[in-house]
C-alpha cells in the first residue's frame, strides 16, 4: 500500500516541477505552457468568476445528459423490441455521430436563439450515440432462458421489462452513464462556443484570445474537476444501485418520469421587455466601448432603442443571425459586406465606429524590417478567411513583394508572431494587437494597408437587414444620435467609459486590463466624429475590388 502512495506522488512531483521551471530553458514557453503555480494562484484568486462559470456549465452538462438520456431509452427499447427500428436508427445513429458538434452548434443558435437550450442540444447530441448503444445492449443481455421463465408463468411486457430487464441492464446502462459524464463538458464547450455569453468555454475562449492563458488552464481544469466529480458521482451512485438493484429499478423509474416533466423548467424564462440585439463583431474589446457606454449611459434607449450587445466567438461570422433574424444589428467590416451585397445579401450600414482603416502589417520590431518591400522571403501569417486572401495575395503582388509563404494561422496571431513562427501577421488591428503584443514583452511595428496601395475604407460599420425596421430612416436616424452620443461621451470621458467597460466584462485579469487600457488610448482619437458615411468611399472599395477581379 505505501508503495502505491508513494510512487504516484514522486512522479506527480516529478512532472510539477519540471512543468514549473521548464521555462527557464524554453524561450516563450509563458505564450504556450504557463507554469502550475500561477494558474493555481489565478483560480484562488478569482475564484468567483470560476465559480460562476463552472456553475454555468454544470447546468448545461445535466441537462445535456438528462436531454439525451431521456431520448435514448425510448430509442433503445425501439431497437430492442423492433428489428426495422433498429436498421433504421443504428446508422442514423452513427450519422449524428460523425456530425462535429462545433459545425452543429451555430445551427441550433440560429434555430432555438440565445440561450440554454441552443447548448443544450449539441451536449445530448454528443453524448446520445454511447448512451442509446449501452442501454440497447443491456436490454439485449438478459438471457432468454430468463424471459421464457417469466412468461411460463404469465408475466406481462411491463412485468418483464421492469422487474428483468431493467434490473438485468443497470451495469451497461451505468457504463453509458460514465461514457457520457466523460464527454458531456466537450459537448457543453462546443455549444458555449457557438452562442454562449458565459460558462468556461466562453473564459477559455476570452482568456485565450487575451493570451491569459492561467486563466485559461483555470477554466480547463475546472471542466476536468467537474467532468472527474460527475464521473465519480456515476461510480458511486452505481454501486448503490447494484447493491440495492431491485428497489433502485423503481427508483430509476420514477427518475425519468419526473426528469421528462421537469427538464422544461430549466428553460431560461424570455424577459418581457423586447430588446434589440446588436451583434459584436468580436469578443469584447476596446473598439466596442462606446457601445458598452451608450447602453449604460441609457443614451439608446432614450431613443427608444433598448439595446443588448452579445459577443461572438467567431470573427465575421454575423451574417448568418442578421439574415435570419435572431439579431438585428451587427457590427461588421465594410469590405465584407459590399462581398455580401454583391452576393445579394439584402444587408445595409445604418452606423459607422471608425472612419478609418485599422487593419494592418505587424511586425517585430529591430529585425530587419522598416518597409514594406522587406517583407520579401518573410513568413506572413493571416487570419482572414479563404476568399479574403485573395486581398493579401492582391497587395503583395502589386508591390512586386515575394514572400516566403503565407501562412492561415486562424485567430492565434499574437501568440504566432510571439513565437517566431511567423515574421509578420496580417489582418490584426494596430490599435489592439500592438498593445497586446507589447504586454508580452515583444516591441512591434506596424505597416497601415494604405501603405500597399489599399483605399480608404470604414472599419467597424452598424448593418442590419435591409428589409427590417432597423433600416427605415427614422430609426437609422435614432440609432445614430444614440451612437454619435456615446462616441462623443467616449471622448470626453476616456477613463470612464474604460471604467464601464470593465464594469460590463469582470472575466478581464489584471494583466489584460493593462495593455487594454493602453490599446484604449490608441483607440478613442480614431473614433468617428460623425455618422456621415461618404458614398463615394463605397463606390471607390466596390469599383476597386471588383477592377481587381477580387471576389471579396
Amino acid at each position: 500500500m505505501t508503495k502505491k502512495i508513494i510512487y504516484p506522488a514522486i512522479a506527480f512531483i516529478i512532472i510539477f516541477l519540471s512543468w514549473e521551471y521548464s521555462g527557464l530553458f524554453f524561450e516563450n514557453q509563458a505564450l504556450v505552457l504557463p507554469p502550475p503555480v500561477a494558474i493555481v494562484k489565478t483560480i484562488f484568486s478569482r475564484w468567483d468568476r470560476f465559480l460562476y462559470h463552472s456553475g454555468v456549465t454544470l447546468k448545461e452538462m445535466i441537462g445535456g445528459f438528462l436531454l439525451a438520456f431521456l431520448a435514448s431509452f425510448p430509442l433503445a427499447w425501439s431497437m430492442y423490441s423492433w428489428s426495422p427500428a433498429r436498421l433504421v436508427l443504428q446508422p442514423f445513429f452513427v450519422f449524428i455521430q460523425c456530425i462535429p458538434m462545433f459545425a452543429l452548434a451555430p445551427i441550433m443558435v440560429i434555430w432555438f436563439g440565445w440561450g440554454y437550450t441552443a447548448i443544450v442540444i449539441p451536449t445530448a447530441l454528443m453524448i446520445f450515440f454511447p448512451l442509446t448503444i449501452n442501454i440497447y445492449q443491456g436490454l439485449r443481455s438478459t438471457p432468454q432462458t430468463y424471459i421464457d421463465y417469466f412468461r411460463i408463468n404469465q408475466a406481462t411486457n411491463t412485468q418483464i421489462f421492469y422487474k428483468l430487464q431493467l434490473p438485468w441492464a443497470i451495469p451497461q446502462i451505468f457504463a453509458g452513464f460514465r461514457i457520457a459524464a466523460a464527454i458531456a463538458g466537450v459537448g457543453a464547450v462546443a455549444g458555449e462556443w457557438a452562442g454562449a455569453q458565459a460558462g468556461l468555454g466562453i473564459l477559455m475562449l476570452e482568456s485565450r484570445r487575451s493570451t491569459d492563458l492561467e486563466t485559461t488552464f483555470g477554466a480547463l481544469f475546472c471542466l476536468t474537476l467537474i467532468s472527474t466529480s460527475l464521473y465519480g458521482f456515476i461510480l458511486l451512485l452505481e454501486k448503490f444501485v447494484v447493491n440495492y438493484r431491485p428497489v433502485a429499478s423503481k427508483i430509476l423509474v420514477v427518475v425519468i418520469s419526473f426528469l421528462g416533466l421537469t427538464l422544461g423548467g430549466c428553460q431560461q424564462q424570455p424577459t418581457s421587455q423586447q430588446v434589440t440585439n446588436l451583434m459584436l463583431d468580436w469578443l469584447p474589446n476596446p473598439n466596442h466601448i462606446p457601445f458598452y457606454v451608450g447602453v449604460e449611459k441609457g443614451f439608446f434607449s432614450d431613443q427608444g432603442i433598448p439595446l443588448a450587445l452579445i459577443k461572438l466567438a467567431d470573427a465575421g461570422g454575423v451574417l448568418p443571425y442578421i439574415t435570419s433574424g435572431e439579431v438585428q444589428m451587427a457590427l461588421h467590416y465594410m469590405p465584407p459586406t459590399i462581398r455580401a451585397v454583391h452576393r445579394g445579401i439584402d444587408v445595409k450600414p445604418i452606423g459607422v465606429v471608425f472612419k478609418q482603416p485599422l487593419n494592418s502589417f505587424i511586425y517585430r520590431a529591430n529585425e530587419g524590417i522598416s518597409k514594406p518591400e522587406d517583407l520579401e522571403g518573410k513568413v506572413v501569417g493571416y487570419c482572414v478567411d479563404g476568399t479574403a486572401t485573395a486581398v493579401l495575395d492582391f497587395l503583395l503582388s502589386q508591390n512586386d513583394i515575394k514572400i516566403k509563404e503565407k501562412r492561415n494561422v486562424t485567430f492565434d496571431l499574437v501568440s504566432t508572431l510571439g513565437t517566431r513562427q511567423v515574421d509578420c501577421i496580417y489582418g490584426a488591428y494596430w490599435n489592439i494587437e500592438c498593445e497586446h503584443l507589447g504586454s508580452m514583452g515583444i516591441k512591434t511595428n506596424h505597416f497601415e494597408i494604405s501603405d500597399f496601395n489599399y483605399p480608404l475604407y470604414y472599419e467597424l460599420i452598424v448593418i442590419a437587414k435591409g428589409d427590417s425596421p432597423q433600416t427605415q430612416p427614422e430609426y437609422v436616424e435614432r440609432f445614430q444620435a444614440a451612437l454619435q452620443q456615446s462616441i462623443n461621451y467616449s471622448l470626453a470621458h476616456p477613463e470612464e467609459a474604460f471604467e464601464i467597460y470593465l464594469k460590463s466584462n469582470l472575466d478581464k485579469s489584471e494583466k489584460t486590463i493593462a495593455w487594454e487600457k493602453k490599446a484604449w488610448a490608441k483607440t478613442y482619437p480614431v473614433l468617428a466624429k460623425d455618422q456621415h458615411m461618404d458614398q463615394k468611399v463605397w463606390d471607390n472599395m466596390s469599383d476597386w475590388l471588383k477592377q481587381h477581379k477580387i471576389n471579396y
